[in-house]
């Protein structure tokens, strides 16, 4: 088997044994597709991530307090079971989503337990059970959401038949809820990283505006320099301004006056519409009486 590996037989949506059978494989493709459970496995951004190990741990007790040779944590896609973490199945890094094990198991309301997969009815046509890996003893709890949405299992697998305690299946629903806690977290430092990259990009934009305007306001004071206009800057607003007046600036109206830097500068970011104005321009009454 290697990574690549994704097992899957035609033919296994077909209803076998009973009506309840049928009904479940519906019910379970039903699940498998719901767009809301998609969107919130997408959301936590987990399938097909490199695993990081962080997953590890909790596959290994769940394969210690079930006694088996092999236990996973899996997310369920619409078409694919894909691992996060897998213990005793190297190389494997996703499954198929026929009914029966993972498929069906997800959306149980608590631990799903197939003791002997082969006398099973939900199981014994599953490609896990006849195929080279033997299956048949299966043990999942579903990784459920804060919110309410089945994301995938906790599962233990034996290639011999089992009995789960009551205690084991408790504990086994224990380290699906480890998962779901582990997941929240993921999303909140993905929120959090995305959130100060934000922040960075917003203040470099801003600084990069901030260089262009003041290079703009240069190159303007230089042109403006021998135009006449007032010694003091006309926008302190009542409280008056008396630092020299470099600048002219205007509104799409027409009203223009005459500033020192950090007015104009002050204005140009804060009244919309303002701009750095010709000498034929003349006023900005609102803004000097503001």
């Amino acid at each position: 088997m290697n990574a690549a590996t994704t097992y899957s037989t035609p033919g296994l949506n077909t209803p076998i044994g009973s009506e309840h059978h049928t009904v479940s494989i519906t019910a379970d493709r039903t699940a498998l597709t719901d767009p809301a459970r998609l969107a919130a496995v997408r959301r936590y951004e987990i399938l097909d991530a490199p695993t990081d190990g962080q997953f590890d741990t909790i596959a290994a007790a769940a394969a210690a307090v079930c006694g088996t040779p092999i236990a996973t944590v899996s997310i369920v896609d619409a078409d694919r079971v894909w691992f996060a973490a897998a213990k005793g199945l190297d190389g494997v890094a996703q499954v198929g989503t026929e009914p029966g094990l993972c498929a069906s198991a997800f959306c149980a309301d608590g631990p799903y337990v197939v003791n002997d997969a082969v006398t099973d009815p939900r199981t014994l046509d599953h490609p896990l059970v006849r195929g080279e890996l033997g299956l048949r003893f299966y043990a999942a709890a579903p990784i459920v959401t804060a919110d309410g949405h089945h994301l995938g299992t906790v599962t233990a697998i034996d290639a011999m038949p089992r009995e789960l305690t009551e205690a084991q299946r408790t504990v086994l629903g224990y380290l699906a809820d480890q998962v779901a806690q582990h997941l929240e977290l993921r999303l909140a430092t993905i929120k959090a990283v995305r959130a100060e990259r934000q922040l960075r990009d917003d203040a470099e934009q801003r600084a990069a505006a901030a260089a262009e305007l003041a290079a703009q306001m240069r190159a303007a004071a230089a042109v403006q320099a021998t135009t006449p206009h007032p010694a003091h800057c006309q926008l302190g607003g009542t409280a008056g301004c008396t630092a020299p007046a470099e600048l002219k600036i205007a509104d799409s109206w027409g009203d223009s006056a005459w500033g020192c830097a950090n007015h104009v500068e002050e204005a140009i970011i804060n009244v919309r519409s303002v701009f750095i104005a010709s000498e034929e321009l003349g006023g900005l009454a609102a803004y000097l009486n503001r």
